[in-house]
């Protein structure tokens, strides 16, 4: 593209009104034809700002995550309690992008946006520009405070767990969905060539590792390399969204109403909830318990083991709750799989506990994660007894003489049975001596 056609698109109104509206309190790097950014911080305040950086050679324009008190404070060498202290808020930005078509980040995006919309949320999404999408929650519908500590200042660590979080509950819904697309995992791989393992990652990426003053390409910027327009794409949309509708010059009026970033309060608080609440447990399989579970399914009866035997903090948690009810699902999933239950029990289990919670939760939100739980392989147990973010927290915990002796609530079942056998053949024995 030439550069009067560059001014020229720039030049548009609408354009510059929707970057000037995205600008407001972020640091704005410009992108070189060569793909290198200009001289930080920057910020774009007026429409002619942007006009003067396109003379300089400006082609397309990147904006932060983050939200400053003044961007043009920020420097390379602030420390992080600095920086902390200068940020307002910040965006959760989910950015895919397809190793070999645009159609595959299509589909991530749809699952991605599929998973959010459960959490009660309204993503807003606008194409990157070249093979990928950006999937916005805006700062407002994040909650002000997590575990007494401000949002703002818990980035970029909290939008990292989102992101994880994402990654985690949507792969292998879409790697399912990009196996039915290309018509089998043969052609799916033979997409894009040589692959190291069979993962939706190995076909889309899912940007996990936000720093601070990271940048992401402004709705309506241009790409560098495509000069396509990074345009706004209405999520009922998105299916049917070509490139050929991110031409600069054939961009249609609609586009320009299109909303991207723009969320009710509070709206993801759930979904922070749930994110840091799989960090959580995360952090817990970190720790070597592959030998543990080994011992306790080899102890533990085959047939299916019944709600007598469960530990006083499942019963409790049955009884339904009010306080900690998402992270209760994976406690009572992980718990009722090792009990034997099968997927449908488990299910109809759980919706009927749903409705002794206050409130219930979303029948949404049940479905959505018992699907991640009925897709693993790999054995999972609850947390640990010690865990008082899954227990002690909620009010659940109360410890009779045989939690005393275990280490996770599976162990408990295997207690019981084991006590109640020598009781048995001290029974029989007796019956035999009377006999005799």
């Amino acid at each position: 593209m030439h550069k009067f056609q560059i001014f020229k698109y720039y030049s548009n109104p609408s354009v510059q009104e929707r970057m000037i509206e995205v600008a407001k309190d972020r640091e704005v790097v410009g992108t070189f034809l060569s793909g290198s950014y200009a001289k930080r911080p920057n910020i774009l305040l007026y429409p002619r700002d942007i006009e003067e950086k396109v003379k300089e050679g400006i082609i397309a324009f990147h904006c932060s995550v983050e939200k400053w008190k003044n961007p043009l404070a920020l420097k390379a060498e602030l420390t992080e309690e600095k920086l902390a202290s200068m940020r307002k808020a910040w965006d959760v930005i989910i950015d895919i992008d397809a190793k070999a078509k645009l159609e595959h980040a299509k589909i991530a995006a749809k699952c991605v946006c599929e998973l959010l919309k459960d959490y009660g949320i309204a993503p807003t999404v606008k194409f990157s520009g070249r093979r990928g999408f950006h999937i916005a929650v805006a700062s407002q519908a994040l909650p002000k405070k997590v575990n007494f500590r401000e949002v703002s200042k818990l980035y970029p660590e909290l939008l990292r767990s989102i992101a994880r979080f994402i990654r985690e509950k949507t792969k292998e819904m879409i790697l399912d969905e990009l196996i039915k697309f290309e018509g089998g995992v043969a052609s799916l791989v033979k997409a894009v060539g040589e692959i190291s393992e069979l993962s939706a990652f190995s076909f889309v990426e899912i940007e996990k590792d936000w720093g601070v003053r990271h940048l992401f390409r402004m709705p309506f910027s241009l790409h560098n390399k495509t000069f396509l327009a990074s345009i706004p794409i209405a999520i009922k949309n998105l299916e049917k969204f070509s490139p050929e509708q991110a031409k600069p010059f054939a961009l249609e009026k609609k586009i320009f109403s299109i909303p991207f970033l723009q969320n009710k309060e509070g709206e993801a608080t759930e979904l922070v909830i749930a994110a840091l609440d799989w960090e959580a447990k995360h952090k817990e399989e970190k720790k070597p318990i592959a030998q543990e579970i080994k011992i306790v399914r080899k102890a533990l009866p085959k047939r299916k083991i019944p709600e007598e035997f469960f530990p006083p903090c499942i019963k409790n948690i049955l009884k339904g709750l009010e306080d900690g009810r998402k992270r209760s699902i994976f406690t009572l999933a992980t718990f009722l799989r090792q009990m034997n239950w099968s997927n449908e029990e488990i299910e109809k289990r759980l919706y009927e506990w749903n409705a002794n919670n206050k409130p219930p939760l979303r029948e949404n939100l049940i479905r959505t994660q018992l699907k991640w739980h009925f897709r693993q392989q790999r054995e999972l147990l609850p947390a640990n007894c010690k865990s008082d973010l899954f227990y002690t927290s909620i009010g659940i915990c109360s410890p009779d003489r045989i939690c005393e002796q275990i280490k996770n609530p599976v162990n408990y079942p295997f207690k019981i049975l084991k006590l109640a056998k020598p009781k048995s053949k001290r029974r029989k024995r007796k019956r035999r001596s009377k006999k005799s």
